[in-house]
């Protein structure tokens, strides 16, 4: 019974004999124990038996069994979590002759696997973002696409209006910072992130959180399709050109955040939200842009300050605005 604690049958019926016959002798115990010599032996090496002048007694197995049993569970528990580890990574990695196209994943995994995803992107992230989040964006959200961009993974991003006017500057400016690539249109056809060639998640639905699902597209013409998706949304977006610069302070910084903000396709109130003024001041300085660039509407301006922005070479990579 006790085998796995490195406990044999022969020890283990001499410890229950001291169990009950604390203080007996070795001469009173080689009648009931035959090899009695190699088995004290291995007792005594386990700290299990006490000699008092030869008389022979069994350690209490709270004491000297509990504290093997405690550990050995901990152990237990450590490869637990192991297995668990390596089955995420089993699933997370693409085998052609074991995993279908399209694997569905259930919300209260979703956000575990897109992290497995992510830290397994050796190359580049793609990405088309919009709402909805399922949560208040916090500049903490942006920490795991840094530290991949700080691993040199490439990150081209293209954000529709409504992901600029839900994103804080506070959440964005760290991954811009870093070198994350970021474009801008009016609308994207749905929320997806592409890592590598390899894997493609996207929600169960479009319109629906990630906590509602996910669905996974591994090698297949389906991501070959979804690929080409992202590239031609790419193709005709406008830079987003945010930076430390922007929120510097002053109105002069105001208006470079706002031509930024304006090329983004931002609205009036997301606009006043971002700069802390009132919805007329910033239809004044909207005003004021659209007469400097001789635009006659805020579409024609964004239009505008993002060809100047990408022809000043303040955008990575192809300028094909």
């Amino acid at each position: 019974m006790l085998e796995s604690l490195g406990i044999g049958p022969a020890e283990e019926r001499l410890y229950a004999d001291l169990l009950a016959h604390p203080g007996s002798t070795a001469e009173e115990l080689a009648g009931r124990h035959p090899k009695l010599p190699e088995l004290l032996a291995s007792l005594r090496a386990g700290r299990l038996i006490r000699d008092d002048d030869g008389l022979l007694s069994a350690v209490p197995p709270a004491l000297a069994l509990q504290t093997t049993l405690d550990a050995q569970r901990l152990e237990l528990e450590r490869a637990a979590a192991r297995v668990r580890e390596l089955d995420r990574l089993h699933r997370a990695t693409p085998d052609p002759f074991r995993r279908a196209p399209v694997e569905v994943v259930p919300g209260d995994e979703a956000h575990e696997r897109l992290g497995v995803l992510l830290a397994a992107t050796q190359h580049e992230l793609r990405a088309l973002d919009t709402p909805p989040y399922g949560k208040v964006l916090e500049p903490a959200d942006a920490e795991p696409a840094v530290m991949s961009l700080q691993r040199g993974v490439r990150q081209r991003i293209v954000y529709d209006r409504a992901a600029v006017g839900e994103h804080e500057l506070d959440t964005m400016l760290p991954g811009l910072a870093a070198g994350e690539e970021a474009r801008v249109v009016g609308e994207v056809p749905l929320r997806l992130s592409i890592f590598d060639d390899r894997a493609a998640a996207l929600p169960l639905r479009v319109g629906l959180v990630q906590t509602e699902g996910l669905l996974l597209v591994w090698p297949s013409s389906l991501l070959d399709a979804l690929i080409a998706l992202f590239e031609r949304v790419w193709d005709s977006a406008l830079p987003l050109i945010l930076d430390e610069t922007t929120t510097a302070g002053g109105e002069a910084d105001d208006d470079r955040t706002l031509i930024a903000l304006l090329a983004a396709g931002m609205g009036d109130q997301a606009i006043a939200r971002h700069l802390g003024i009132s919805l007329r001041t910033v239809g004044r300085r909207v005003q004021r842009v659209q007469n400097d660039l001789n635009a006659a509407t805020r579409f024609q301006a964004g239009v505008a300050v993002g060809i100047q922005l990408a022809e000043q070479g303040r955008i990575h990579g192809p300028k094909t605005v």
